[in-house]
């Protein structure tokens, strides 16, 4: 059997032999009652928001709360507190991916609090190079992973001549663009609906607001981008408003700007599961035209089953086994395609295509299948659009 703690305060999860086995977000209610972590606090947090922190996990220090009690003072207080909840679970030494953005000396004081715990800890692993080390990469590949308030964006590098290892190379730590500001902006939109509708605005009220954000977390968990339903009660008042896919979509689209500033022209995002399964968030990065791949479910399981073995001895590993190297995708020039010498009608950005003839996007209105052309930091791929009511040789 193996153990893997995933630090992401979007989702703290321990895996067992591939299986999660405990998955909650690192958010923590300090109320007079006592603490409440997890989907518990994450109920409550628009109710009483001066007693909620989601800081803890990301932070990893000994700084003080800002409302402490008791029970607990500091963030580190936080963390002791939370990994108590997995102790019982954590039967072995367990291994830790943690993101890019945190440094030695915070896996330090994880250490120290995972020993207080009762919770042994056999190395630490970079979450990126753990779902990379099985995926399929190409010299030039990152991978997405998004946090509660920041997102962690990792190349991923070929650190020997043949590509058999992949290491860790920059790293982007995007703060202020996570999990919470796409949730926040699909808020603010439904909000908007509702006073538009209704003349009610729901964030007006700890109560209302605290309805349509668990609404709106059961939708983002339904992992589709389909239209939106919220219904908030008042008393004996009800007021429901729609929003359709279209709409939240150009939301997300708006708040996905820092990333595909970061992201290289020409570059392969891998973005991982939990993040993937964010509601147009894949579609979102391909209509800014990055070329982004969701990485499978059973990533975890697989990196786990074949790369666990080399974190151990309290190592902090940045540089794993890879799997296949996709070089093809760098070497093949348009000559080689048999379709490079066919001329293009129509350019492709993401899921849209518009033609060139004639076209307001500063792009040729002439050009080869396969030409890949660079805009106003949008990237177009020139491709063919055949009239499907003619039959083709």
């Amino acid at each position: 059997m193996s153990l893997l703690l995933e630090l992401n305060d979007a989702a703290l999860s321990l895996y067992r032999d591939g299986d999660p086995i405990y998955q909650q977000p690192a958010i923590a209610l300090v109320g007079a009652e006592g603490v409440a972590f997890g989907i518990e606090a994450l109920k409550r947090a628009r109710l009483q928001p001066q007693e909620v922190n989601q800081q803890y996990l990301a932070r990893l220090n000994a700084d003080p709360l800002p409302r402490p009690s008791n029970e607990v003072n500091n963030h580190a207080d936080l963390i002791y507190r939370h990994l108590l909840e997995i102790r019982d679970l954590a039967d072995e030494p367990l291994a830790v991916a943690v993101p890019g953005f945190l440094t030695g000396d915070q896996l330090g004081v994880l250490l120290g609090i995972a020993e207080e715990a009762g919770i042994r800890i056999r190395g630490f692993v970079d979450s990126a190079v753990l779902m990379g080390s099985v995926a399929e990469l190409r010299p030039s590949t990152w991978l997405l992973d998004l946090h509660a308030t920041r997102c962690c964006l990792t190349e991923l590098r070929a650190s020997d001549a043949d590509g058999q290892a992949v290491s860790r190379g920059v790293v982007e730590d995007i703060t202020g663009f996570g999990r919470n500001a796409c949730l926040d902006g699909w808020a603010n939109l439904v909000a908007d609906r509702f006073v538009q509708d209704t003349r009610f605005d729901p964030l007006h009220a700890a109560d209302s607001e605290q309805q349509l954000y668990d609404q709106l977390h059961a939708w983002a968990e339904s992992q589709t981008l389909g239209e939106l339903a919220v219904e908030v009660r008042q008393g004996d008042a009800s007021r429901q408003v729609r929003v359709g896919a279209i709409a939240l979509r150009d939301k997300l689209i708006q708040r996905l700007a820092p990333v595909a500033e970061k992201v290289p022209a020409g570059a392969r995002l891998l973005v991982a599961p939990r993040s993937a399964a964010l509601p147009g968030l894949v579609e979102g990065l391909e209509a800014l035209g990055i070329e982004a791949r969701r990485l499978p479910p059973d990533i975890m399981a697989r990196a786990m089953a074949q790369r666990l073995g080399a974190v151990d001895g309290l190592k902090w590993v940045t540089v794993l086994p890879a799997a296949a190297m996709d070089n093809a995708s760098a070497t093949q020039s348009a000559d080689a395609s048999p379709l490079a010498d066919e001329p293009a009608s129509h350019a492709l950005c993401g899921h849209r295509a518009w033609p060139l003839t004639g076209n307001a996007l500063g792009l040729p209105e002439q050009g080869r299948i396969g030409e890949v052309i660079e805009r106003g930091g949008r990237r177009f791929e020139l491709i063919a659009v055949e009239d499907a009511s003619q039959p083709t040789e």
